[in-house]
């Protein structure tokens, strides 16, 4: 798929910087003048008089022609071949560009580049270098080895050493000349212009001070800040403040070296719009060019300007070479847009487009685009449509500070849009795409809110979830607690609707009308068929009381639930049955009431404590939990957004073990836990350890549907599984988190996960990430058969699609970063499913790091999920490929920008890893 971001963005903005040494007017000088504004708008100049010490003068540069040009290569050199370069450049001086070999650095600014740079740019000290003095306060000072003034040409002339000065501005040269006539100052001979950051080294330069018009010839500079430099035959101000440049180059590599550069005819920057233009830019791989675009227009500070973005360029099996040329429109200060025009070779043009706007109360952005695809492998299955488009609309209003408004929606053409094609708009790329509006008052004690949520599908093997058209929400506290008295209350009125799916699909194939081809849809029976309004009411009243040394709230709530249903024929006729008996029934008009009394307590226990040798504060935490709810048959609620959460030391706390309004559990249990916590000084958690267990004193009878509770051990189990939680950070370089469930009635693991982390804070470029994870026991609803069940197993045994362990979770995840040298990291990941005894994910590869660029080349293996069919062991196909990573540093990624992606997802730590790279 295409890149979510452009492969480079261009620096030459920072070009810009060295305009400003350009800006300034220079006055008659002599050995050592003074010279301010005059009351005329001339220039008062007068002898230097001082007692103290004047400013010290630079140093003197290092006189050469050119530069010479050490040999570069894109190719990963071998350690031999990179120290033998490194060696070279060492040989050649190029202090004149501010570069200090890395021997003669500090020990703080080696500290600051990385081990594998050869050296930095650094500004020398002089006077002035943060004087932020307007500049028409300033004097202009001026020093030179002798001066003379021809009076019959009006001219003088410093020469030897020649340096001027403004504040934090300085220009040197070999001599220098002031035509009064003219207002013309010439500078010839090593010329050296310096503004803070920026060092512009030329022949010779001349400035005309009334216009502010300036060239130097036979440019190089210097950006410090940007470990950058570049060249270009002249610079040249304009009178109106634009600056042009003529065959400039930049690059971050070090001198010496241009194992990668960009070039550009001409160049212009204009201050004053604050955008900048380029024709003819090529960008080239030591002498090689790789990339050419015949125009860029670019910003050059913060303010939004029109006009051509960066482009991009890849290669995807799904679309064959894609090539995407964004255009920006800057429409108003509060409203803008961007056109991603994008021609792939195997599909066409698609054409894509957002506009965004902003409002002192609203924001949002609206997004399109459309493709007459010429991809004809889906023709002949379900839904394709080759005439493929997408819009979506996010939208935020605050009518009032209380009034909020919110609109998500999106659309798209076939189930299989973000299946073949990607997106540059961000848009949330789920199984089921929002379409969505909602408005909210936020009172001083309650919160009221209308829902509208529909779906719109963008997968072909799930069922299609219930809409709530609508959804009405009351919820609060009131205002008076009388002796400490909480009374809250939740209200809730929804309406659940969705269209099924009937019939057969037709695969990528084109066959259909067998059992395996029929919509999941079409597969739902009985109640699990049913629509209607649902109205939950719930009021609690609690009393929380807290100490220093523990806490106890109990809580009594009454939870009652009207609905009206409406069922089908289908559902009708196909009602749940066991052994010939009726399971459920369908009743149109019904309600539950259920009352829930819960009391949750803890004790505080805290002392100073000592381990190897580190002070700590222990704590110890008991905690109690009772609750109670009686049992009512709700066999014959239908299941609208209900669901059983997998069992956790979280579930002890609860008081329903199930989520949503359709199902209340009966209890009659006490929950017993126990946390422990290491405290540093500093306040952080080195160690938590929690453990847990119910204590259940009767069956737990309501169940979702289709499970009868007298068949599952778990609800007939006298007490849970033991809860245990644990996390350690030995230091700010490591940490370990776990999970552990065991069945004690089973003696078994219920399920449990473990993640041990090492990132050195001192070294981030050091990854290691070890991971195991188990859930033997998953509440899923079985799509094939309607019903929901812990079977881990897709179909039955015996169907041709029978899949063993599909639901089960068996997993490890190793993945590392880990350089072997300051210059080479090996890369890898290795996820393995036991259950279905298969790799999921696998890759290795290696990252070559130098103070320019960088390569990563990975290979990898991974199952790819691309629906062909309703059969998910069609749908997995394992796939492989060699991924390729270049990024020119100071420029960005020119190829292989998903991979940033991939290694971000995949490796956890990586985002820091970068985040703190030199």
């Amino acid at each position: 798929m295409l890149n979510a971001k452009p492969p480079f963005r261009p620096k030459l903005p920072l070009l810009l910087a060295s305009g400003l040494l350009l800006a300034q007017p220079v006055s008659t000088i002599a050995n050592q003048v003074e010279c301010r504004p005059g009351a005329d708008g001339g220039w008062v100049c007068n002898p230097l008089e001082t007692t103290g010490k004047l400013p010290p003068r630079p140093d003197k540069p290092v006189v050469r022609s050119d530069e010479p040009a050490v040999e570069a290569t894109v190719q990963a050199p071998s350690q031999r071949a990179a120290r033998e370069d490194a060696e070279r450049a060492a040989e050649v001086d190029f202090s004149e560009l501010d570069w200090v070999p890395r021997d003669r650095l500090s020990e703080a600014q080696r500290a600051a580049i990385a081990p594998y740079c050869g050296g930095d740019y650094i500004e020398p000290e002089r006077i002035g270098y943060d004087d932020d003095t307007p500049f028409d306060e300033l004097p202009i000072y001026a020093t030179a080895d002798s001066s003379s003034f021809e009076q019959n040409r009006d001219t003088g002339t410093l020469e030897g050493d020649v340096v001027l000065r403004q504040g934090r501005l300085q220009a040197q040269s070999n001599q220098a000349s002031y035509d009064r006539n003219n207002n013309l100052v010439r500078l010839e001979g090593n010329v050296r212009l310096r503004d803070q950051g920026v060092l512009v080294l030329g022949n010779d330069a001349e400035m005309h001070v009334d216009t502010g018009e300036a060239r130097v010839n036979s440019v190089r500079y210097v950006v410090h800040e940007a470990s950058a430099r570049g060249t270009a035959d002249s610079l040249r101000r304009r009178d109106d403040a634009v600056i042009v440049m003529t065959d400039g180059s930049y690059t971050t590599c070090e001198p010496g070296s241009n194992a990668w550069s960009l070039h550009s005819d001409d160049i212009e920057l204009d201050r004053e719009k604050g955008w900048g233009e380029a024709r003819h830019v090529t960008l080239r791989v030591k002498d090689f060019p790789v990339f050419y675009t015949p125009y860029i227009y670019f910003p050059i500070d913060d303010r939004r300007q029109s006009g051509l973005l960066v482009p991009s360029l890849s290669y995807s099996s799904d679309s064959g070479t894609e090539y995407t040329q964004p255009y920006y429109f800057n429409l108003a200060p509060n409203y803008d847009a961007t056109l991603y025009p994008t021609l792939m070779t195997d599909r066409g043009l698609q054409l894509e487009g957002e506009f965004r706007y902003l409002t002192p109360r609203s924001e949002g952005q609206i997004g399109a685009s459309v493709l007459d695809d010429r991809e004809d492998e889906r023709e002949l299955q379900s839904g394709y449509e080759d005439q493929r488009w997408m819009y979506s609309w996010q939208h935020v209003t605050d009518f009032t500070p209380r009034l909020r408004g919110e609109v998500d929606y999106t659309d798209i053409s076939d189930y299989y849009y973000f299946q073949d094609l990607d997106t540059f708009l961000g848009i949330n790329q789920g199984d089921f795409l929002d379409q969505r509006g909602s408005l909210a008052w936020q009172g001083n004690h309650y919160r009221a809110a209308l829902n509208v949520q529909a779906f719109e599908r963008a997968t072909i093997t799930d069922i299609t979830p219930y809409e709530r058209l609508p959804q009405l929400t009351l919820n609060g506290t009131l205002p008076y607690q009388p002796g400490g008295l909480r009374f809250d209350y939740g209200t809730e009125f929804v309406s659940f609707k969705r269209d099924l799916m009937s019939g057969f699909t037709t695969d990528r194939d084109g066959n259909t009308g067998t059992p395996a081809h029929r919509w999941y849809d079409d597969r739902l029976t009985g109640l699990t068929r049913a629509e209607g309004e649902r109205l939950h009411l719930e009021p609690s009243v609690s009393l929380p009381l807290d100490w220093d040394w523990g806490f106890v709230k109990p809580t009594a709530k009454y939870a009652y639930t009207r609905y009206d249903l409406s069922l089908d024929n289908t559902g009708r006729t196909t009602l749940g049955q066991r052994d010939g008996v009726f399971y459920e029934s369908f009743d149109s008009n019904q309600d539950r009431s259920v009352p829930i009394f819960s009391v949750d307590s803890g004790l505080y226990f805290d002392r100073p404590t000592q381990l190897f040798g580190q002070t700590y504060n222990q704590t110890l935490e008991p905690r109690l939990f009772y609750l109670y709810v009686p049992e009512e048959d709700q066999r014959d609620i239908p299941i609208f957004d209900s669901s059983e959460p997998a069992f956790s030391y979280a579930s002890l706390w609860r008081d329903n073990r199930f989520s949503g309004r359709d199902r209340i559990g009966d209890a009659n249990q006490i929950s017993l836990g126990l946390t422990n916590r290491w405290i540093d000084s500093r306040g952080v958690e080195r160690q938590t350890f929690s453990i847990g267990q119910a204590y259940y004193f009767r069956d737990r009878e309501v169940q979702l549907r289709g499970i009868d509770y007298r068949d599952r051990r778990e609800a007939q189990s006298s007490e849970s599984p033991v809860a245990l939680v644990y996390q350690y950070r030995h230091n700010e370089d490591w940490r370990f988190t776990s999970t552990f469930n065991w069945d004690t009635d089973q003696s078994e693991t219920r399920s449990g996960s473990a993640m041990w982390h090492y990132q050195p804070a001192d070294n981030p470029r050091k990854i290691l990430n070890v991971g195991y994870r188990y859930r033997n026991e998953t509440m899923r609803f079985d799509r094939n058969q309607g019903i929901w069940t812990t079977n881990p197993d897709y179909g039955q045994p015996g169907d041709p699609d029978y899949i063993a362990n599909y639901y089960k979770t068996d997993q490890h995840d190793i993945s590392f970063m880990w350089p072997v040298s300051n210059q080479w990291s090996l890369i890898g990941r290795w996820q393995r499913d036991y259950g279905r005894n298969r790799t999921v994910e696998a890759f290795g590869g290696f990252e070559y790091d130098s103070c320019c660029w960088k390569l990563r080349v990975i290979n990898r293996y991974w199952i790819d999920y691309d629906e062909t069919s309703l059969n998910p062991r069609l749908n997995d196909e394992p796939d492989r490929g060699i991924f390729l990573q270049v990024v020119f540093k100071g420029l960005g990624n020119v190829a292989g920008g998903s991979m940033e992606t991939l290694l971000e997802e995949s490796i956890t730590g990586y985002r820091e890893r970068e985040s703190n790279a030199f």
